[in-house]
């Protein structure tokens, strides 16, 4: 019998995680995605966390049948006056989030998953007006033994 795994627990870890580490972000968990430059400009900026997708594929080694493949999207939005700034910003920010998740403490995203197996980070730019709006999606890439 398959298992069905509860996304909502694995992106709720995820905000625990992320805002005990990163208190100077303004993180939020499915919410509408931000438009507002200004609030990605606040402190180090702003965090998105959302379901990615699941994937079950039979595994019958074992007394766990089916292996789950669980994608968690945390998005990362930093903007400035520049092109420039508004890029290092967000790659300031990449790699706070980056420490935190890889930390060996997390990577089981507090016991809702079995490991993080990797991530995936693809970009956004957008502007308006005189504000550059940089964003980095980064795609965690986990295993649940179900």
């Amino acid at each position: 019998m398959l298992t069905i795994i509860n996304l909502k627990n694995i992106t709720k870890a995820v905000e625990d995680i992320l805002k005990s580490n990163l208190s100077k972000f303004t993180i939020s968990r499915n919410t509408k995605e931000n438009k507002d430059p200004n609030l990605a400009a606040k402190g180090d900026g702003w965090i998105g966390i959302y379901r990615g997708s699941v994937g079950h594929e039979p595994h019958t080694t074992g007394s766990t049948p089916w292996l789950v493949t669980v994608e968690i999207k945390v998005k990362i939005q930093r903007a400035g006056y520049s092109n420039d700034a508004a890029e290092d910003l967000l790659l300031d920010s990449e790699k706070l989030v980056m420490d935190v998740l890889t930390s060996t403490d997390n990577l089981t995203l507090n016991g809702t998953v079995d490991i993080i197996k990797g991530f995936s980070i693809e970009y956004e730019f957008d502007q308006e007006k005189n504000i550059y709006f940089h964003s980095a999606i980064i795609s965690i890439i986990a295993e649940v033994r179900a």
